[in-house]
Formats: C-alpha cells, sequence, structure tokens
C-alpha cells in the first residue's frame, strides 16, 4: 500500500483558525503545489471527514496514511488533546523511521505559526516554524482582497516548494506507522452538595 495522502494538514479548530485554514490557506497551497509538484499533491485534514462518518477512527486512519505533517501552530493549538495527538504520532514516526537526527534534519513534521509563539508547548519551543504567518492570519474573506494577501500568497510558493522537495524524500508507507491516542479529558470537580 502507498500513501493516500501526501500531507495530513493539523490546525486548531477555532473561529480563527478554522476558518482562516478553510478559506486561505488550504485552496491556495493547493493551487501551489499543483504549480511546483510533479504529481498532484493530496492534503486531508478534519475538513475532509464527512458527517455521519466515526470521526475519532477516520482522523486516525488518515494520519496513518498520510506522508508529512503540516501544522499550523498557536497558542491554543497545544491546548487541544487532539492536536497533541496528532502531533506525537508525527514525532513517533519519526523516531520508528530515525528521522530528523543530526545526519538528516529535515523530518516529516512542518510547522508553521499562526499566532503567539511564546505560550507553545516547552517542546515546540525548541523546533523551528518553518513559516510565520502571524501577521497575515486574517480569517475572513475580505483578506483576499487585501495588499497583505500578495504577502501571504508569497510565502505559500515557498512552502510549496519546501514541502515538494519532501515529498521527494518520503520513506515508504508502513501498516505499524504509531497513532497516539488523545489524553483523556479531565473530570470536572464537581462540589458535593452540604446535607
Amino acid at each position: 500500500m502507498a500513501y493516500e495522502y501526501e500531507i495530513f494538514l493539523s490546525y486548531r479548530r477555532s473561529s480563527t483558525v478554522g476558518l482562516w485554514v478553510r478559506n486561505h490557506l488550504k485552496p491556495r497551497l493547493e493551487a501551489r503545489l499543483d504549480e511546483v509538484g510533479p504529481e498532484v499533491v493530496r492534503i486531508c485534514g478534519d475538513f475532509d471527514i464527512e458527517s455521519g462518518a466515526r470521526w475519532p477512527d477516520e482522523l486516525k486512519h488518515n494520519l496513518r496514511v498520510s506522508g508529512l505533517w503540516l501544522s499550523v501552530w498557536s497558542a491554543d493549538y497545544f491546548r487541544s488533546s487532539w492536536c497533541m495527538a496528532e502531533w506525537r504520532s508525527f514525532r513517533e514516526r519519526e523516531q520508528m523511521l530515525g528521522l530528523f537526527s543530526s545526519g538528516r534534519p529535515q523530518g516529516l513534521i512542518y510547522p508553521i505559526r499562526y499566532a503567539d509563539g511564546e505560550h507553545f508547548h516547552p517542546e515546540a519551543l525548541l523546533s523551528q516554524c518553518n513559516k510565520d504567518f502571524s501577521r497575515l492570519n486574517y480569517p475572513d474573506d475580505v483578506f483576499r482582497h487585501s495588499p497583505k494577501y500578495i504577502e501571504f500568497d508569497e510565502i505559500v510558493q515557498q512552502m510549496a516548494q519546501e514541502l515538494v522537495r519532501r515529498l521527494q524524500s518520503l520513506p515508504p508507507w508502513r501498516a505499524d506507522f504509531p497513532i497516539v491516542e488523545p489524553a483523556p479529558l479531565q473530570a470536572a470537580s464537581i462540589p458535593r452538595p452540604v446535607l
């Protein structure tokens, strides 16, 4: 079996990040990848999961059958147990495959900065974001008609070229790629009534 998707796009589903990814990043990146890639680059994420599907199972399947992990980092990204599980799944895959060592500094994880950077997970603070969109993170459609969109598009073009280069050296797909389960939600402490 081969990869079903070349890129898994991971982001925090919020009223700003989610809109920015769906309105701007994903469509523009797909267009730019088509311009520079030798073949069609398939991107998946939770936006591809059909309603009625078993969402956790489908998400885990899509993680396992994707080659690279592109993540959109913001402070709230690291407060999501699902986002953290996605990140840890690809980190474990890199370790399993011996990637991201001193001899091979580019692994399977490609983080970009959406916002903040100061309040990232401590391990993420040790990583360098590949691109910084923190000045270009307007989620609304009007952004497409602003002068800043040209700068956004230039960064996406650079990203597309870098991602295509990384895709050329993807290791073969394996059925035993690890999937990390999200941490269970902590039960809220409910005060007991005084009798």
